[in-house]
């Protein structure tokens, strides 16, 4: 009897195991990457990369020499990101959801690979033995011990670069678009501009060697041989390519969760962003992910923030080198903008699908009078949607709110929000806070051309 309870104990926690991955992925990843794995969520039209298709797509940093990716490859895009893309961080989760996570995304994988094999293999059990053969990734990429960093290892690096890597990257490392070379899934590759010193796959030495060495799959970037160059000159070479990239940059554009104190006010609320109460307030920096990697124009804002148990008094800043204000009857042009999202749940996904249930609050700021719905500039994308805003609005409709000002490259947002699907303000409590910024410059309209994860909102007493 015992053992028939252990044995009904453990089938009913492999079930809600199973059905925890289910809904985890789905709540957090589907928008992107689609309920079954294919990358074809309701966001993916609008993200350039492309979400990985993880049933048939190659899995691009990987650290095996044969391409396929490993539990810890999939464990540290999960954590890391993917810094310059839409891809954020899933670091603020608990190990074990992150591992179920990765065990979903491997079990897409097999899917993939079940699909394609069963066109020319009938018998289940020879399916099942080429899929462990086909998902099995090799050893890792060896790594020697680093040769010391000189100016005649650099010396050495830069002539390497200019052998190996200068026809993708350029002699300069900015990257050379050749719509000649494509992804293996058919999309454009667009060599990293190296100088702005952001990388997807992670700026640490390590790194830089495994995609050196490893190649990037499924891109142009090759694996690069030891017969084509040896250890030492692999070294030579990632130290010149960090010595193009200026330090600190991946930090400042990694868009991670961060925590933005909100100082708790008595008394009238400020009317302004000049108020000295919130010019007394310490600035926090969020960093924004683009939905277009090449678009990615306004890298972060600056964020001030207070609160009087009601309300959440908020000031950003942002560069923005052109001021893109739409007029009535004027030039079309669509509009800067900012919006702030509010949250009722601890973990609120980053791409909520459109028509969810979720307790958002959503405040919007746009220059300008608001474009038509049938103005050409509203949607840039190709092909054009005739109903762009069932697409990409959000699940809580936003609420018109805040005022801002241009000067010097520079936007300069106020806005006062009180939340009501979100919750209550509580002194001391918490709660998860979003932005997303708008440049009419890339014409995007309903979009926003960047975005931020969701940083956490703490209430002063």
């Amino acid at each position: 009897m015992r053992t028939l309870l252990t044995l009904c104990l453990a089938l009913l926690s492999i079930v809600a195991t199973a059905q925890g991955q289910c809904v985890l992925y789905l709540q957090q990843c589907a928008a992107c990457h689609g309920e079954r794995g294919r990358g074809d969520g309701p966001a993916a039209r609008f993200l350039d990369p492309k979400p990985r298709d993880f049933r048939s797509g190659y899995f691009r940093f990987v650290s095996t020499t044969n391409g396929i990716p490993s539990d810890g490859d999939i464990w540290e895009s999960l954590s890391a990101g993917l810094p310059g893309s839409a891809m954020l961080s899933f670091a603020h989760f608990a190990p074990m959801q992150r591992t179920m996570l990765v065990n979903t995304i491997r079990e897409f994988r097999r899917d993939g690979l079940r699909e394609r094999l069963s066109a020319s293999m009938t018998d289940a059990s020879a399916i099942e033995a080429a899929v462990l053969e086909l998902d099995t990734p090799s050893g890792g990429v060896s790594i020697p011990t680093e040769t010391p960093d000189t100016m005649d290892a650099r010396a050495r690096g830069a002539l390497t670069f200019a052998r190996l890597c200068s026809r993708c990257h350029g002699s300069d490392g900015r990257g050379i678009i050749d719509p000649e070379r494509l992804t293996a899934e058919g999309a454009l590759a667009r060599p990293r501009d190296l100088t702005r010193g952001v990388l997807k796959g992670g700026i640490e030495d390590v790194r830089l060697w495994q995609r050196i060495r490893g190649g990037i799959p499924g891109t142009p970037m090759p694996a690069v041989s030891s017969k084509d160059l040896s250890d030492e000159g692999v070294w030579d070479l990632v130290h010149y390519v960090e010595a193009l990239m200026p330090r600190g940059q991946q930090e400042l554009h990694d868009p991670v969760r961060w925590s933005l104190g909100a100082v708790r006010i008595q008394g009238p609320l400020p009317t302004g962003p000049d108020d000295p109460a919130l010019l007394a307030v310490q600035p926090l920096w969020v960093a924004l992910a683009p939905f277009q990697s090449h678009e990615r124009t306004v890298e972060g804002v600056a964020v001030r923030a207070l609160h009087d148990d009601e309300h959440v008094v908020l000031r950003m800043e942002w560069a923005d080198a052109t001021c893109d204000v739409p007029a009535r009857g004027g030039k079309a042009v669509a509009p800067d903008g900012i919006a702030v999202r509010l949250a009722g749940m601890s973990f609120p996904p980053v791409m909520p699908i459109a028509g969810s249930p979720l307790p958002l609050d959503r405040a919007l700021w746009l220059a300008g009078a608001k474009p038509a719905a049938d103005d050409p500039v509203f949607d840039a994308l190709v092909p054009r949607f005739e109903n762009p805003d069932s697409v990409c609005k959000s699940p809580i409709g936003p609420e018109h709110v805040g005022q801002a000002q241009w000067r010097d490259g520079v936007w300069t947002a106020f806005m006062i929000v009180r939340p009501e699907r979100a919750g209550h303000i509580e002194a001391g409590g918490s709660m998860p806070i979003s932005f997303a910024v708008f440049d009419g410059s890339v014409a995007r309209g309903p979009l926003p051309a960047t975005f931020s994860h969701w940083q956490t909102l703490r209430f002063g007493h």
